[in-house]
């Protein structure tokens, strides 16, 4: 692909290693509110692997709970332990400032699009000496006006394209031509299938999703192989 007019990279299993993080905040959700009840690590693991929202997460592990007490008790009881306790477990991967600074050095727009609590992603950064390198405009997740779950592609058009075009960047009307989305699991992917037909998917092996059985664009082991994928 020419080079990129937009990088679209996930953030939970792309950016950072947040899996004992969310492992250790759920089963400190469970023994909040439900101590009877105590998912098995494979199912976690297995939500995880697909970049499932904590909503969906909460939905799966424990079927019985409605909709309406998961987001009155549950996701905000999930979000305050994760502040409280799991930032701390939170570690940006090998390459990660590296890639971003390469970035914005080289003017190529730069967005994160989790379907993570936005609060929570912007405190990552910041903790970790990466905030300044995203706009924070561009960071895009839970509780972000006009966000939509990925793979909806909501969060692209509604949020991303218009932020963009205020800064003279144009998207509009090239089925997605000239983005790179860089993720790791199936959500990703098919997040990058719905922005249309030309955006390009960058898979991360060292993340938390299985590869098999999804096309894909590009393959790297790590974050310093992305800027190989943009300079190809």
């Amino acid at each position: 692909m020419a080079t990129p007019k937009l990088i679209i990279l996930d953030f939970d299993g792309t950016l950072f290693n947040t899996q004992t993080s969310i492992t250790s905040t759920i089963h400190k959700t469970f023994a909040t509110l439900s101590p009877t009840h105590t998912p098995p690590l494979q199912s976690i693991q297995s939500q995880i692997s697909k970049g499932t929202s904590i909503t969906t997460t909460f939905r799966t592990l424990h079927p019985a709970l409605s909709t309406q007490e998961i987001d009155s008790t549950w996701t905000p009881t999930y979000r305050a332990l994760y502040a409280a306790h799991g930032q701390d477990l939170v570690t940006p991967y090998p390459g990660a400032e590296y890639l971003l600074r390469s970035l914005k050095e080289r003017g190529i727009p730069t967005a994160i699009v989790t379907n993570k609590g936005v609060q929570a992603v912007r405190v990552a950064l910041e903790r970790n000496g990466l905030g300044g390198l995203v706009d924070r405009e561009l960071v895009v997740g839970d509780s972000t006006v006009g966000w939509t779950r990925k793979p909806d592609a909501g969060s692209f058009w509604d949020v991303l394209v218009p932020a963009l075009k205020r800064r003279g960047v144009d998207l509009d009307g090239g089925e997605g031509e000239g983005v790179l989305v860089v993720g790791d699991t199936e959500s990703d992917v098919f997040f990058a299938r719905n922005v249309g037909a030309g955006a390009r998917v960058c898979w991360c092996l060292f993340g938390y999703g299985e590869l098999e059985g999804l096309g894909v664009d590009f393959v790297v082991d790590s974050l310093r192989d992305v800027l190989g994928v943009v300079d190809r």
